[in-house]
């Protein structure tokens, strides 16, 4: 035996207490695995648990309260004369109805008996048939068609229920079994005749007593407590397989498709205060009617509400208000938003009470011009389809282009080959190539009808500036960039804070880069005649005069620029007299007239607009022309000469500024065509906090980063738009002369 080490850890020292802590651990973790399994991990089990017993308490008096309507209601005259009329159209009709009955019996105890016969005997002839129908050959048909008359000529005997017997043949058999189910229908539609009036009284009694009671009957709650009473705890799932939705939403918000009306405090146990958790979350749909029409078997609850439909192990998680989920449930006052899940190209979604703010939002995206630097689907889709047709053209070109002068080489291979046969397949496929042109010929001039059509359509938020050396005094166009506000309250150009330098720049390039084309020169008219015109030709149920509480008018006013030049949007380029000089064409330009002259594709000849023909005289229109003028609010020699405009070291830096601004999404000028949209596309969702919005600052205070600290640093106060949440006082305000953000848009 060998000999043990001094102090061998096995006999001489004890484990007992490492053991001991092992398995109370281990019994610990046990407990804490069912505790998380049964308890933390399924809080839908207290909200249902809950559910039961609170919605129980309310069936309870409910019921109370729906016996003492019906009580009520039974006293009523009107109810009572419709009840008795109820009782006698049923009595009248029962004498004929019990007849009817009976004899409705005895066809059925019939049927039955013939069809107990019947039926093995049609199986088994509907079997020999399939036999035939099946059987290749000639011969073996024919023997089973004789079986089968022979079979058809068998008589079999059939036992009614008054104990007599009758004999029929399978022929004989089936015209019985038919015979008796017509009478039976016929006897079950004088049934019907006879029953309808008593229907009718009895449908009048309901109808009475639901547009009287206001809440269920108390046969209808009992059953509600049935199931109630019933209930056991258990998910709740919606599960909408072909959009990939499963929302559980349900296992906690019991109270959504109830058919009575609850609220968090009918679902607030007696003696508490206030509602809590539960009762708010056991309250109906507050519209119930967009159920009727959103089936959430069908649509699932996530789709409008958002939220992670699937979690169940926290109100955290189920309404998606953690880390890394990027779709937390809309707040309330936002819940329309999930209406864009399916109705982003929809403009108008008033559904009873819903749908006001959504609708009224989406108009506002469009007529505060939100879509000159957002892109947004279904919204302003001409200028992409044009760029498209655009781009079609030019692939068609580029292959016709490559088609003709292939031909044109297969042709020269043709005269110098050395055989006929060669010269001939060299001919077919110039031929070929030629055909094919003509067929992309026949494509181009569709994309060019096309193109004619959305070029009317093609608008810009704001007025043509390529116009401004023609229509506007050069030193009014610095004021008007300073505040647009100050001088056009209602104008849709926000305020960019510009700085000085960054307006003469703007300004300048604005300016040099606009067209110099003479205007037709105009007699000036007589302005009281053109305010009479206006007034009464309809031009204020568009177009509006005056600013704030002198504004008269409407507000819809169309963009009346004419063009002073056709663009060409494939050349990229305005088209001049010169370009109509090169080809001996006369510099015309107008919807029958818009063919460029330099690629024969469409021009852009004129913005579109609604406004509809006045059919004015040429002095008419004079006239309103002088009286528009004459409202104008300050003399142009008032404004601060602005020489500097046509400086051309300005010119490149305006240029920079523009593009930097986003400029030309709103407006169109010169070197700009193919700019797009500077702001961030919103069709899918916006994520930017809404503290870092300028409109947001009306409720928000201003932050920077990811911090919660206001924005303090002078400088930064001074490019602030003004808002009433601003961590910061109006004295403060004062004097660091905040500019207030004019932008109607962020109103």
């Amino acid at each position: 035996m060998p000999e043990l080490p001094e102090n061998d850890p096995v006999v001489s020292k004890s484990y007992a207490l490492h053991y001991a802590v092992a398995m109370v651990l281990l019994i610990a973790s046990l407990f804490w695995a069912l505790w998380d399994e049964g308890w933390a991990q399924r809080p839908w089990i207290a909200y249902q648990k809950q559910w039961k017993e609170r919605y129980g308490a309310f069936l309870k008096t409910a019921k109370s309260k729906s016996a003492r309507s019906v009580s009520d209601l039974e006293k009523d005259s009107d109810y009572q004369k419709l009840e008795q009329a109820a009782r006698q159209a049923d009595a009248e009709a029962k004498p004929h109805r019990d007849a009817l009955q009976k004899q409705i019996i005895d066809l059925n105890a019939k049927i039955l008996a013939v069809q107990n016969v019947f039926t093995d005997k049609r199986a088994y002839a509907n079997a020999i048939t399939y036999e035939i129908e099946t059987d290749p050959s000639a011969s073996g048909k024919k023997s089973k068609q004789k079986d089968l008359d022979e079979y058809k000529k068998k008589v079999w005997t059939v036992e009614y229920p008054d104990g007599h017997k009758e004999k029929y043949d399978f022929r004989q058999l089936e015209e019985k079994y038919n015979e008796l189910k017509d009478e039976r229908t016929k006897v079950s539609a004088e049934l019907a005749d006879v029953l309808k009036p008593v229907t009718e009284a009895n449908n009048k009694v309901t109808e009475y007593v639901s547009a009287h009671l206001v809440d269920l009957t108390p046969s209808q709650i009992e059953g509600l407590q049935k199931k109630t009473s019933e209930w056991d705890p258990t998910i709740q799932q919606i599960n909408v397989a072909e959009a990939n939705i499963v929302d559980r939403c349900e296992s906690c918000h019991m109270g959504i498709r109830e058919p009575l009306k609850l609220t968090a405090a009918s679902m607030t146990p007696k003696g508490q205060k206030r509602p809590d958790e539960y009762a708010q979350a056991f309250v109906s749909h507050p519209e119930p009617e967009l159920l009727k029409i959103h089936d959430p078997d069908k649509f699932g609850c996530s789709p409008c509400h958002q939220g992670n439909g699937r979690a169940t192990t926290s109100v955290e998680k189920g309404h998606g208000n953690y880390e890394h989920w990027l779709w937390p449930l809309f707040p309330k006052q936002n819940t329309e938003a999930g209406c864009q899940t399916c109705h982003a190209a929809d403009m108008v979604l008033v559904s009873g009470d819903v749908g006001w703010n959504i609708s009224e939002g989406k108009d506002l995206f469009r007529q505060r011009g939100c879509l000159g630097c957002h892109r947004y689907e279904g919204y302003d889709k001409e200028p992409e389809d044009l760029n498209s047709v655009g781009q079609q053209i030019k692939q068609l070109e580029t292959e016709k282009a490559q088609n003709s002068k292939q031909a044109a080489e297969l042709m020269k291979q043709a005269d110098t080959a050395q055989s006929n046969e060669e010269a001939n397949r060299l001919n077919d496929k110039a031929i070929a190539l030629k055909v094919s042109n003509s067929k992309i010929d026949g494509h181009i001039q569709q994309l060019d009808f096309q193109s004619h059509s959305l070029l009317q359509d093609v608008k810009k938020v704001g007025p043509n500036l390529k116009d401004v050396r023609l229509k506007l005094n050069r030193n009014w166009i610095p004021v008007w960039l300073k505040k647009p506000t100050d001088f056009r309250p209602t104008t849709k150009m926000p305020n960019f804070r510009l700085s000085d330098q960054q307006i003469r720049a703007i300004s300048a390039y604005i300016w040099q880069s606009g067209f110099k084309d003479p205007l037709p020169k105009q007699n000036p008219g007589n302005a009281e005649h053109g305010k009479e015109l206006f007034e009464t030709r309809g031009c204020m149920a568009c177009h509006s005069i005056g600013e704030g509480d002198q504004m008269q008018g409407g507000t819809f006013a169309a963009n009346l620029t004419q063009r002073t030049r056709p663009y060409c949007p494939l050349e990229k380029k305005d088209i001049g007299p010169e370009d109509y000089a090169k080809k001996g064409l006369p510099y015309v330009f107008d919807l029958e007239h818009s063919q460029c002259p330099n690629d024969g594709h469409e021009l852009q000849v004129q913005n579109m607009t609604v406004m509809p023909s006045l059919r004015l005289s040429v002095p008419d229109a004079q006239d309103i022309a002088t009286y528009l003028i004459s409202q104008k609010q300050q003399e142009p020699s008032s404004y601060p000469d602005a020489a500097f405009m046509e400086d051309p070291n300005l010119r490149e830096e305006g240029k920079k500024w523009v593009r930097h601004f986003g400029c030309a999404g709103c407006h169109e000028i010169s070197g700009f065509a193919d700019e797009g949209r500077i702001g961030t596309e919103l069709t899918a969702e916006g994520s930017k906090p809404i503290e870092r919005l300028d409109f947001a600052l009306y409720t928000e205070p201003a932050q920077r980063g990811t911090g919660k600290d206001p924005i303090t640093n002078p400088e930064d106060l001074q490019r602030l738009p003004e808002g009433p949440s601003q961590m910061f006082t109006t004295r403060a305000r004062s004097s660091l002369k905040l500019k207030s953000c004019a932008c109607p848009i962020h109103i």
